[in-house]
């Protein structure tokens, strides 16, 4: 058994992610999911399609502009918890590294925390075992 968030899945149930990236440069839409109608629509028609996680990531995973926390928060707390009423049974990754970013996040209805990033920020630990995510 596999438990994520409030969902539990079977040894041969598959999961599927999809990603919703945040981003105006985005390598994966180039930008597509920025604006917030056209990233929930791409939520909307991911669960529709099967994704039982949907991984919210603020900041482009490579080389570009650098994005502040504060930015990063804006791009992805209130999108977060618009997520979690309009799909309450879906379970919610962000992709951050910041500590601060992963504690709005939560607070928002993160179940993951999903830090690519390999650990550059300790305390995004700690706030990951405060909410148990």
């Amino acid at each position: 058994m596999l438990r994520l968030g409030k969902r539990e899945f079977g040894p041969h149930e598959p999961v599927i992610m999809a990603i919703v990236n945040r981003t105006p440069d985005s390598f994966y839409d180039q930008g597509a999911t920025f604006h917030d109608e056209p990233a929930l629509a791409r939520v909307e028609r991911a669960v529709a399609e099967g994704a039982a996680i949907i991984d919210i990531g603020g900041v482009k995973a490579g080389p570009g502009e650098e994005v502040t926390a504060a930015e990063e928060a804006r791009r992805t707390v209130g999108f977060v918890a618009e997520v979690r009423r309009r799909f309450p049974e879906v379970v919610i990754s962000v992709d951050t590294w910041r500590h601060e970013v992963g504690e709005a996040v939560c607070e928002a209805g993160a179940d993951l925390l999903n830090d690519a990033w390999g650990g550059v920020d300790p305390r995004l630990a700690e706030v990951a075992g405060r909410y148990g995510v």
